[in-house]
């Protein structure tokens, strides 16, 4: 009888496993956006501030932005990022569109922004161009999950339909069921202060 229950124990474990090699084949996969050492993949948007160096992105204020070459509709944007100069300002720009502000600060005419500064109005969501989007943000796991300026921290950003979620250093700090552009660019906003970016990479999902 033990015998007997040792092979089906076995047999479940073997099929548990090649559940799993199913789920992780069918999982989308990340491709890297940033290869250390060019702004390949990236167009900049009236602006000369952003360069590359010690395999980071580096953004040194200014306006404008830069611009991923292609547009995401349902994705997960990855990347790690630290603030040089203490209280410096910047974001990521998300679904926005090709076309840029006539006038300065030159953000997208329309796109939706993840705040990324180093104050206390981190990981907020704004409109431009759009309807701000109402969101929560968990101000207690923002400040616990915080590091402070000259430490790398990660920033995820998981974009599904009208769901948006943020985590900084694995920790979801903001959410969002408000956000109503279907499709368009990433991008990093030049404002103020100096900051550096590096291990950007996304993954898609296909459209339901």
């Amino acid at each position: 009888m033990r015998s007997g229950l040792a092979v089906l124990g076995v047999a479940a474990a073997l099929l548990v496993r090649a559940d799993c090699g199913i789920e992780a084949a069918d999982e989308p996969q990340f491709i890297s956006l940033f290869d250390g050492k060019s702004l390949k993949g990236w167009v900049p948007q009236h602006t000369e501030r952003f360069s590359v160096k010690d395999g980071a992105i580096v953004n040194e204020g200014g306006t404008g932005w830069l611009r991923s070459e292609r547009s995401y509709r349902d994705f997960e944007f990855q990347a790690e990022y630290r603030v040089i100069r203490p209280g410096s300002d910047s974001g990521i720009f998300f679904r926005a569109s090709a076309e840029s502000m006539e006038k300065e600060p030159h953000w997208p005419a329309r796109c939706y922004q993840l705040q990324v500064i180093d104050a206390e109005g981190n990981c907020m969501l704004f409109g431009h161009g759009l309807a701000p989007p109402r969101f929560e943000r968990k101000l207690d796991a923002l400040k616990s999950a915080s590091k402070d300026a000259r430490q790398w921290q990660k920033i995820r950003l998981k974009v599904i339909g009208a769901r948006a979620e943020v985590a900084l250093n694995d920790v979801v700090v903001t959410t969002s069921d408000a956000i109503q552009a279907p499709e368009g660019h990433l991008g990093l906003q030049g404002e103020n202060g100096h900051l550096e970016w590096r291990a950007l990479k996304i993954r898609q999902f296909p459209a339901r």
